[in-house]
């Protein structure tokens, strides 16, 4: 058999195995991710998944696919872009052990998403080409029907420069209803990007994500955060220069709530990638701005894997700007 592209949901393709994007840890993302989750009953679904753990970039699991008509769900967690030259590896991995997984599982079909291109960024034609190749070689010694299944309209016009027919099954009109519904925010239609802020937030469904999360238990994501750097409550509130209460009330998120720059020094110790950054900040209720110098030291540095507090700080006094920490100024505590 062969590789099939269609234009369509994913929630509305019949096949033995369907394969979400997944995070890390187990939770309900926005996209694709939000709809099966709906459609196979959010409650239930959630909680198998819940049963598998954390999962690392590149790692797949399968679950139950309770309401949807498939035998199993794949949860592949692919890599955000970053452009160090990874990424198209462990989307490779994505295909190769989802297949590899249904093929053990008695799977005769399987529909994929394009894994990596919507909150994690990866470029279009990378994710194309990374999907197709992987995909075409499995199927050179084994027989499965495969469906790769794109949705919006700029990926369909890439898609149509490297295949003879791709059949659709929805129109704009379809589109904008999905998108609507699954990148909903408080803000919702109306949602106009500020051009102030970084790039990483001009990805429109990175933007609307990282709405989705503000406010919504900081706590818990920061304890998972802390558990998963493997690193002692001392180092990282030493290594922040950050008082030993401080600390413990950011993981209470007692009030009063962490200050900004206390919460960076914390994301700097922990040596959190840029996206766990934003998302944390995020839950926090703060969204960073290109028109703040702080804000701005603060990225470039994570970006550079400057992780350092005291060399983070010369930078901003080079600045004249306030030292990230608490133990520095009496009001930060």
């Amino acid at each position: 058999m062969a590789l099939q592209v269609i234009r369509a949901n994913l929630v509305n393709v019949a096949a033995d195995a369907i394969v979400i994007p997944a995070n890390p840890p187990a939770s309900i993302g926005g996209g694709t991710e939000s709809s099966i989750y709906e459609a196979a009953g959010s409650e239930r679904l959630l909680a198998a998944r819940r049963e598998i753990g954390e999962l690392q970039p590149g790692e797949v699991a399968a679950t139950e696919a309770f309401d949807l008509p498939a035998k199993i769900l794949i949860h592949a967690v692919s890599a955000v872009w970053s452009g160090d030259g990874d990424e198209t590896k462990i989307l490779r991995d994505c295909y190769r052990k989802s297949l590899e997984l249904a093929r053990e599982r008695d799977c005769r079909s399987i529909a994929f998403p394009l894994l990596g291109t919507g909150t994690n960024r990866v470029p279009k034609e990378k994710a194309l080409l990374a999907a197709t190749t992987t995909i075409q070689k499995f199927l050179e010694t084994h027989d499965m029907e495969v469906y790769l299944v794109i949705f919006g309209q700029r990926t369909f016009e890439l898609a149509e420069n490297y295949f003879d027919t791709i059949t659709s099954f929805i129109d704009a009109h379809d589109e904008e209803k999905v998108l609507r519904r699954e990148y909903r925010s408080r803000r919702e239609s109306r949602l106009v990007l500020p051009k102030n802020f970084f790039a990483e937030y001009l990805d429109e469904n990175f933007f609307r994500e990282t709405l989705k999360n503000r406010g919504q238990d900081f706590k818990t994501r920061f304890n998972e955060l802390v558990t998963a750097s493997k690193l002692s409550d001392t180092d990282i509130y030493s290594g922040a220069n950050v008082a030993k209460k401080v600390f413990y009330d950011a993981k209470n998120f007692a009030k009063p709530i962490p200050t900004k720059r206390i919460l960076f020094a914390l994301i700097l110790s922990m040596e959190l990638p840029l996206h766990e950054a934003l998302d944390l900040l995020a839950r926090a209720g703060c969204l960073l701005s290109a028109k703040d110098a702080t804000d701005v030291i603060f990225v470039d540095c994570l970006r550079e894997k400057i992780y350092d507090v005291d060399e983070v700080n010369d930078k901003l006094d080079a600045r004249g700007l306030k030292p990230l920490g608490s133990k520095f100024r009496s009001d930060d505590g």
